[in-house]
């Protein structure tokens, strides 16, 4: 817009912050559209593509709740 740029921010420092969108484009763009903020968070690699698995399901089914395990190796946080 003419007063500045929309920000997408990958990292965690937004996505806990209640006044900022948490997006998936494909589950919820019109989060981001309705809010008129500047900056919009998404969620991490793992949620993100989980999301897309589930909404499907949720969408038909009802989902309540969704018990999911990630293993991430140590390495992904830069440690040795």
């Amino acid at each position: 817009g003419e007063d500045g740029a929309i920000v997408i921010d990958n990292s965690s420092a937004f996505r806990y912050a209640n006044d900022v969108p948490l997006c998936v484009p494909e589950i919820n763009a019109d989060a981001a559209r309705k809010s008129g903020k500047k900056v919009i968070a998404n969620p991490n690699c793992t949620t993100a593509i989980g999301i897309m698995a589930l909404y499907p399901l949720h969408k038909k089914y009802g989902l309540k709740k969704v018990l999911m395990s990630t293993y991430q190796a140590a390495s992904g946080a830069g440690q040795p």
